[in-house]
């Protein structure tokens, strides 16, 4: 009677190494799969449709204007040291994403799926460059993603006659919006003639003359209310939407901080500053014209508000009235940065050529001003006192613990994964020696070792099982943390 060979267990779960995520989410859905690319709608009239990576909805592109300006409104500004570090072409992770150059001439690109940059030049060439890169999609995938519904609002609530609308593009609460801001050249053109010096005599500057130099800019013109408007152009959209009045203010300082920045006007001699409205009008302008606007909405809405320079940098930005916790070197004012986007209360680790930049990944230190070395304040008021910096804390504190538990996470997680994988080159070892033993008929070998194989098919299932509910554990966290800082950075 032929020997009998026990029974096999089966390794029902092969291990697949270095499965864990590090700090990019991944994502199982349409959207997520189709990010970054043109649809086609090839089942209509093959209208076109733009996926936006930064946040899985799909924007309607249009007519080749209108597909051209979303695009640039939809852009992400990159230094010119980042896009010279990407000149042979773009990081995996940039493909499909939109940038724009505002430290150049405010050129905009679109980074194809290859990795290659494409200038998006004029409204046409744009144009036909989306069309070549489209792909067909049926009417049924495309209602699976979300339509974004961009803010495009034409406000008429100047009094004078308008001749010139300058488009206002920006982000909220990871929401776009585009204003078409009516004003008129004729009063722009009388404050760019207007003076913009203060002189005095002597030798000796007076200490008042940087207050009073400043307070230049603080007088309007008969018939200028373009702040005023702003501000209820803000109200209105902040009443819709049932916003706190923090909210409202970090809405329309939102809208300042992403008007370009004029890199140029930094080689101009002399360099003047702009009033506040020829800030707008132009739509862009360096830290003291985009400051002097930031300062006058504030004081429009009400708050308490301030100019802060800080003389070893050549830099300024506005300061909002705060809890003297929270304030800027217990001045009574936290720190507004308007060169970048910026929470408020968040001090830009880094200032560069004029326009302050940020590590997204470095939360150490972001209410810290040590590195800002003197601070002087100027054009001090009272008023109402901000108080969403403690929760912009919080929330910084909350980001910084998850980037912790994973850090400790990560070295547990590959040690897991190196034990699995050595158990599984044991096991595989194993499983050949026992289909040798089977091939050769030798029953009393193969049943040998088929129990010590069974058994450690138990315990790497088992083991197997603990590391994927700690890895699906671990990538929720990393979920949260990106879109943690998503949220804070609005990118």
């Amino acid at each position: 009677m032929a020997s009998r060979f026990k029974y096999l267990f089966i390794l029902s779960v092969i291990f697949l190494s270095n499965t864990f995520l590090t700090y990019s989410a991944q994502a199982a859905t349409l959207a997520s799969q189709l990010s970054g690319r043109i649809l086609l709608q090839v089942q209509s009239k093959g209208e076109a449709w733009y996926v936006n990576p930064a946040n899985y909805k799909k924007y309607y592109l249009g007519k080749p204007d209108d597909a051209y300006n979303l695009m640039r409104q939809l852009s992400v500004g990159i230094s010119e040291k980042e896009f010279a570090s990407w000149s042979k072409g773009a990081p995996a992770w940039a493909r499909g994403r939109l940038y724009i150059r505002p430290q150049s001439h405010g050129e905009a690109y679109y980074v194809d799926l290859n990795q290659r940059w494409h200038y998006l030049g004029k409204a046409n060439d744009a144009w036909l460059l989306f069309r070549a890169q489209g792909i067909g999609i049926t009417n049924s995938d495309l209602a699976k993603i979300t339509s974004a519904v961009s803010s495009v609002v034409s406000t008429s609530t100047n009094s004078n006659p308008a001749d010139y609308a300058t488009t206002l593009a920006w982000i909220y609460k990871l929401e776009n919006f585009k204003l078409n801001f009516p004003l008129k050249s004729s009063m722009n053109s009388a404050y760019a003639a207007s003076t913009k010096s203060f002189y005095y005599t002597g030798d000796v500057e007076p200490s008042s003359a940087r207050e009073q130099f400043y307070s230049i800019f603080f007088n309007k013109k008969t018939g200028d209310t373009a702040v005023k408007d702003l501000v209820a152009y803000g109200k209105q959209v902040a009443d819709s939407r049932s916003w706190t009045q923090d909210q409202t203010t970090e809405f329309l300082i939102a809208l300042i901080q992403y008007i370009p920045y004029d890199k140029a006007k930094l080689n101009q001699d002399p360099m003047q500053p702009n009033y506040p409205y020829e800030t707008l009008y132009r739509n862009s302008g360096i830290c003291s014209d985009k400051t002097f606007l930031t300062v006058s909405v504030l004081r429009e809405l009400g708050y308490g508000a301030a100019i802060l320079d800080f003389p070893n940098l050549n830099h300024s930005a506005a300061g909002i009235s705060c809890p003297l916790s929270d304030s800027v070197n217990n001045s009574g004012y936290c720190y507004v940065e308007t060169t970048n986007y910026f929470p408020i209360g968040v001090i830009p680790p880094s200032i560069s050529g004029g326009q302050a930049t940020a590590n997204q990944d470095d939360l150490n230190n972001l209410f810290s001003s040590s590195h800002l070395s003197q601070m002087q304040v100027f054009q001090k008021t009272t008023g109402l006192v901000y108080q969403g910096v403690s929760g912009t804390k919080k929330t910084v504190a909350g980001i910084q613990a998850i980037k912790t538990w994973m850090a400790t996470q990560e070295p547990i997680l590959a040690q897991k994964n190196s034990a699995l994988e050595a158990k599984q080159v044991v096991l595989n070892t194993q499983r050949a020696q026992l289909d040798a033993y089977q091939a050769s008929g030798n029953a009393s070998a193969y049943n040998g070792l088929v129990d010590t194989f069974n058994a450690g098919v138990i315990q790497y299932n088992a083991d197997l099982a603990v590391y994927r509910s700690e890895l699906t554990v671990y990538n929720n966290k990393v979920v949260d943390y990106n879109n943690g800082l998503k949220a804070l950075y609005q990118y």
